[in-house]
């Protein structure tokens, strides 16, 4: 046999663990700092401080991390926390901030958190999250936080009253998300929900409008608007005007404290509405403003293409049988998704009749076809 013949295989030869394919260093301390940072922007910032322990060149790394979360203190270590955001921000300087989400009993350090809040704004905040309770005292936000030109998306949660500052700038802000707050001055209320121009996303959830009557929803992208109305107190009695010339799409829950109308609504293609009733309607007079409002607010989406009507979302149009007359043509509905199926309904069958291009209808046992449901 030639000696050519013969394949010797090499042997193969074990790599030091510090090494990877051909003897370079896998060895995450020899990634460019550039690198390491942006692994570090994606722990949470308690996790990124720990790394400081590994090495001398790790001990600062952290401070640059662009995503600061500091979540609920665990109970008896609220000092601590305290102490750490200080730290935080005090050892990262001047570097910009992408992400500043807060979860924190304000009790009486409401000028401490101020301050937080503040020093996320002057660095260049993209995300700023609020969840601030156990407000003892009245709390206001920096003004600082209205005029945020970098600003693109605001969370807030706040039992308390809102004071907006006259000047107002949210050049940038395109997600707007406010729950448990009250609005009491009428104009700066009326100024933030009509000077958004870049907002495509708006969320309101167990917001309360003070004495106001009458309140104008304009943003000129805006294409996602949801209200949520549940288990509230003391409710207003507010007329709302939407001004969709956008909106896409339109997500309500609760019990129509308030009135909705929308204008100019030709690209609406999908609204929720999940009518409850938590048994404070004493008399029916209660249940015939809510038949009122449910009808007005159909009357003014007669363009929708995906409606959703769920617990008593149709069903209460029956304490105000006069307006099923004027029930309006659903000329674009293709479909229509209910929470039960009550046949019985005049209020359903109307929908039923003047939805003359409905393909599917669906609701809790699941999907039938329109045919076969007219045929029952």
């Amino acid at each position: 046999m030639e000696a050519n013949s013969v394949i010797h295989k090499p042997k193969r030869q074990k790599l030091n663990e510090k090494q990877g394919i051909e003897g370079q260093s896998k060895c995450f301390g020899n990634l460019p700092d550039v690198v390491l940072r942006h692994i570090l922007s994606f722990l949470p910032i308690k996790d990124a401080v720990r790394t400081s322990v590994l090495s001398k060149r790790w001990e600062f790394l952290w401070t640059s991390n662009p995503n600061l979360n500091f979540g609920e203190a665990v109970p008896g270590m609220r000092r601590m926390l305290m102490y750490f955001v200080e730290r935080v921000l005090y050892l990262r300087g001047s570097s910009d901030i992408k992400e500043f989400l807060l979860d924190f009993d304000v009790e009486c350090d409401a000028s401490l958190v101020k301050s937080w809040i503040t020093a996320a704004v002057r660095r260049n905040v993209q995300t700023l999250s609020l969840c601030l309770w156990d407000l003892r005292r009245h709390f206001s936000l920096p003004p600082c936080v209205f005029s945020c030109k970098t600003l693109r998306s605001f969370f807030l949660d706040m039992p308390s009253i809102l004071k907006i500052p006259s000047r107002i700038c949210f050049s940038n802000l395109e997600i707007l998300s406010i729950t448990g707050v009250t609005f009491l001055d009428g104009n700066t209320t009326q100024q933030l929900f009509s000077g958004l121009p870049a907002l495509e996303v708006l969320y309101l959830e167990n917001c309360r409008w003070g004495c106001r009557k009458v309140l104008s929803i304009s943003a000129p992208k805006l294409h996602s608007l949801t209200i949520i109305e549940a288990h509230m107190q003391d409710p207003s009695d507010c007329q709302f005007k939407i001004l969709g010339a956008t909106l896409k799409c339109f997500l309500y829950t609760g019990e129509f404290f308030n009135e909705y109308c929308f204008y100019d609504s030709f690209s609406l293609e999908r609204a929720d509405f999940d009518v409850v009733c938590c048994g404070k309607w004493a008399s029916n007079e209660r249940a015939r403003q809510v038949a009122y409002r449910m009808f007005k607010v159909l009357l003014s989406i007669p363009n929708v293409k995906d409606l959703r009507l769920y617990g008593i979302g149709y069903e209460v149009l029956a304490y105000a049988p006069e307006l099923l007359p004027k029930m309006p043509i659903f000329n674009n509905l293709w479909y229509l998704k209910l929470g039960t199926l009550n046949l019985e309904c005049a209020a359903l069958l109307k929908i039923l009749q003047n939805s003359p291009c409905l393909e599917t209808l669906k609701f809790f046992e699941g999907p039938f076809k329109l045919a076969k449901i007219l045929q029952c």
